[in-house]
């Protein structure tokens, strides 16, 4: 990954992108169907994040407090993983092929308790600070 992502958009993954400016209307009409084929050959997973402005957002006049991600699966995906932040808080969605992957709330599941780990040890990290620098928990230091 980095390797690829050092050597720029023009190279790589990257460059399907800028060449298909330079391939005329009927390379996309007959290449379009052959390139969607070939994708899921080339991965079966879909992992997005989609960053949600901080201010609140409100539909048909109520106030949202929580907003979770949906991508939709292509044709020849297995999973989709959508992760969004809304108001300080991260919500994530899944949603799978059912013949693929016929344990996702097992996945579900794994997801939950994984972040739960992960919410503990920083809250274990943020203690610790606190406890070398002094502070109070909730003091702010000036």
């Amino acid at each position: 990954m980095d390797r690829n992502k050092d050597a720029g958009p023009t190279r790589g993954a990257g460059a399907v992108a800028l060449l298909a400016d330079h391939v005329p209307p009927l390379g996309h009409r007959v290449g379009g169907p052959a390139v969607a084929g070939a994708a899921r050959l080339l991965f079966d997973i879909l992992v997005t994040s989609v960053p949600l402005p901080g201010l609140g957002l409100r539909l048909a006049g109520h106030p949202l407090t929580e907003v979770y991600p949906f991508a939709p699966l292509a044709r020849g995906q297995a999973l989709a993983v959508a992760v969004s932040t809304y108001r300080g808080r991260v919500h994530y969605g899944l949603v799978a092929d059912a013949a693929a992957v016929p344990d996702l709330e097992l996945l579900a599941r794994c997801v939950r308790v994984e972040l739960a780990a992960l919410v503990a040890a920083c809250e274990g990290t943020r203690r610790a600070a606190e406890d070398r620098s002094g502070l109070v928990p909730g003091a702010r230091a000036t």
